[in-house]
């Protein structure tokens, strides 16, 4: 299976939550986010987060997308500014899956800015791209996400896998969506 590419990457959703690509001039807020504790504990952001790696971040999001191996989209309130990310990556095209990431500045979190997002990433991915799967891996303490990717329709498969970041080994439940 071929997934359906568009030529340029679509704006998504509308009032609270929209979906874009990325700008450089994003980077600033990117880095404010990112200073967030938990949000470093649960994500695979760096820790410490330094303004090089939001700039970096942010040149990221058009170069997967030309070359068809990640969909990186800002999320941002409606007046544009950036409240999260989210992306579509680790693409399986024979299979029709991909993973979902995200996050969700500390500000923004008990808004369903994540729900929201994902459930704009979801529909998008199945009818614009031609994604069958899409599957969250999200650390088991991490409640918040647990709860925000249930409320989008995904659904535990009772996998779980471990995996090393920074150093320490945690687990995680696979959700399908």
């Amino acid at each position: 299976m071929n997934l359906r590419w568009p030529e340029s990457q679509p704006v998504l959703g509308g009032d609270p939550v929209i979906l874009r690509g990325w700008r450089s001039s994003d980077a600033q807020m990117v880095y404010e986010d990112c200073q967030d504790e938990t949000l470093q504990e649960f994500t695979t952001v760096p820790s410490p987060y330094t303004m090089a790696d939001a700039e970096e971040f942010v040149t990221l999001g058009p170069s997967l997308w030309q070359a068809h191996t990640g969909a990186n989209f800002a999320i941002t309130d409606p007046a544009d500014a950036v409240i999260g990310a989210i992306s579509l990556q680790n693409f399986n095209e024979p299979e029709a899956s991909c993973e979902v990431g995200y996050w969700v500045a500390d500000f923004a979190r008990g808004q369903r800015v994540a729900r929201r997002a994902v459930e704009l990433i979801v529909g998008w991915g199945r009818v614009d791209l031609g994604l069958a799967r899409l599957i969250l891996k999200i650390r088991r303490e991490n409640t918040a996400s647990i709860a925000a990717a249930l409320a989008a329709g995904a659904t535990p498969t009772g996998v779980t896998v471990d995996e090393e970041a920074r150093g320490v080994v945690h687990n995680f439940g696979i959700y399908e969506i």
